[in-house]
């Protein structure tokens, strides 16, 4: 590019070499190498420029990646922990269930044991009712017997008195 320039500048000076003086020559050379350096100046600031957007777009795209792969992550982790709080849930009221059931199977036991208890005390007076049946069965039995006895010694005393009546009435004069 200078090259351009100061080939230029000097065909600008050869031709008009003879028309002017060494003077505005030389002032003709210093603006030719200046609007030249002028001219590299806005070349190397645009190309500045240039590299300073594609450097921004560059930060801006790797912010914009960052921040997609945070919310990506974020949501991921939002997943996992909702999916692990209904798990915990789950697990919990599962946990729950079982204490329930553990408690009511404990209830059961505890009732049967209380029934079994109740049952054991009460068989005193249960063998106490039996050997109260049973003394008034042998009470019963007894007294039938008893009865039987006196119906037999009544009947034998009867049987007796008759006897020694007919001999009476059978020994006396007026039969």
């Amino acid at each position: 590019m200078k090259i351009m320039i100061i080939a230029s500048v000097l065909a600008a000076v050869c031709f008009n070499a003879s028309a002017n003086s060494l003077q505005s020559q030389i002032a003709s050379v210093a603006q030719a190498e200046q609007s030249g350096k002028a001219a590299e100046q806005r070349q190397a600031d645009a190309w500045q420029a240039e590299q300073d957007r594609a450097i921004r777009a560059e930060e801006n795209r790797r912010a914009n990646a960052a921040a997609a792969a945070r919310k990506h992550a974020a949501a991921v982790e939002a997943r996992r922990a909702k999916a692990n709080a209904e798990a915990l849930a789950d697990k919990k009221r599962d946990q729950s269930f079982d204490d329930e059931l553990r408690n009511l199977e404990l209830q059961r036991q505890k009732l049967a044991l209380k029934r079994e208890e109740a049952r054991v005390n009460r068989e005193n007076e249960y063998i106490d009712q039996e050997l109260r049946a049973k003394s008034a069965e042998s009470e019963v039995t007894r007294s039938r017997a008893e009865a039987n006895r006196n119906v037999s010694e009544g009947q034998k005393s009867l049987l007796t008195s008759e006897g020694e009546a007919r001999i009476k009435k059978e020994s006396s004069w007026f039969n």
